[in-house]
């Protein structure tokens, strides 16, 4: 049971100003007798229903074009993936039962918690009972939902790694993710974004450490920073070992639960798959998220070869799991990323089966990423 404080703390606020029918609808007061009377037809999130658009339509308006709240990153993949337009196709329903409960709404950033971790308030914190904070809370909302990669990277959870270097110094998400980037851009060009690296207002690296900056100045970034033919996006030389899917995680329909199989933890640096918003780096670090071509068939989508290899399913990525200093930076040349040990870099041989003769299916989606004709040979 809250205490006092946090008991009053929404009363004296101004969302306490109104009446708990105006945002949750229920029976009116002094018209029931019961409980169960007083919850008829009561709204649980009113924000999933443009609740919060009245007082905060600023806000409200961009954030239905963000991809927190429509989810287009996805639906963009399997428009490019399935050859379709999502709008109207007849997936959206297979989409909804199976994708979408990861999408969000006001409420479950700014009082809940999330519902596809089980909703209801948080136990900690200032957000103990009915109350509004302007930042979401980083364990509470944020790594509730972006918790087995993100919030694992960050906070060094993974074994024989270190919590990322902003974690140490106590930074929070909001350090480098602003509301803009959170709620979207209402002035953005398209019809929605496709891509969480479209958004403009995403966080750089280079922001904080430019050119500039002390401590930058040294061979390293001399040679692999800027270069003509091998600019290398920061994570190559800072990023920590990260977890990759193995497969695609499913729905069990009997317990409502995902299916997921185990990740693997790799490092992995490959071409650019992203040159589209990312294109001034030659070399990337790259997560593997698998798609099949029958992933959606129970939607009564088939992938075609053709659109189904039109992207890598190792994509982009951009751990949180920052170091100075990291086992490629901390020894030599070919100690570190030059040497025999090429693990590091995704190669042709990793697009095989366990017996090393059977492509796996994604293997034509993501042999012009490969390393081979890049590594020194030695």
């Amino acid at each position: 049971m809250p205490d006092g404080s946090q008991r009053t703390q929404f009363l004296e606020g101004p969302h306490g100003s109104g009446s708990c029918q105006g945002c949750h609808g229920g029976a009116a007061d002094r018209t029931f007798e019961t409980m169960e009377e007083a919850h008829t037809n009561m709204v649980r999130d009113p924000s999933a229903n443009g609740a919060c658009d009245g007082c905060h339509a600023e806000i409200a308006a961009a954030n239905a074009n963000s991809l927190h709240t429509n989810l287009w990153g996805e639906k963009a993949a399997i428009e490019k993936r399935g050859n379709c337009t999502f709008e109207g196709s007849g997936y959206e329903a297979g989409f909804d039962r199976k994708c979408a409960g990861c999408h969000t709404t006001c409420g479950q950033c700014h009082v809940s918690r999330p519902e596809s971790v089980g909703g209801g308030f948080p136990k900690t914190f200032n957000y103990l009972a009915h109350n509004f904070l302007g930042t979401p809370h980083m364990t509470e909302q944020c790594t509730a939902c972006h918790g087995s990669r993100v919030g694992t990277d960050y906070q060094g959870q993974i074994e024989g790694n270190q919590p990322d270097v902003h974690y140490s110094a106590l930074k929070k998400c909001e350090f480098c993710h602003s509301a803009e980037e959170v709620h979207g851009d209402s002035q953005h060009a398209g019809d929605h974004y496709e891509h969480r690296y479209e958004v403009e207002t995403m966080p750089r690296c280079e922001t904080c450490h430019d050119t500039g900056s002390a401590g930058f100045s040294n061979s390293f970034h001399d040679k692999h920073v800027g270069a003509v033919t091998t600019n290398l996006q920061c994570q190559v030389c800072h990023s920590q070992p990260y977890k990759n899917c193995t497969n695609c995680h499913d729905l069990d329909t009997a317990t409502e639960k995902y299916v997921i199989d185990p990740s693997v933890v790799q490092f992995k640096i490959a071409q650019n798959p992203r040159t589209d918003y990312r294109g001034e780096y030659d070399y990337v670090v790259v997560r593997h998220t698998p798609v099949d071509p029958n992933t959606y068939e129970d939607w009564g989508l088939i992938l075609d070869p053709t659109y189904y290899n039109s992207e890598p399913t190792w994509k982009y990525a951009s751990p949180h799991n920052i170091l100075r200093v990291t086992p490629q930076t901390d020894g030599g040349c070919f100690s570190s990323c030059h040497g025999v040990d090429q693990s590091i870099y995704l190669l042709e041989s990793d697009l095989y089966e366990a017996d090393g003769v059977t492509p796996l299916p994604d293997y034509q989606a993501n042999i012009g990423i490969t390393m081979d004709e890049h590594v020194k040979k030695n």
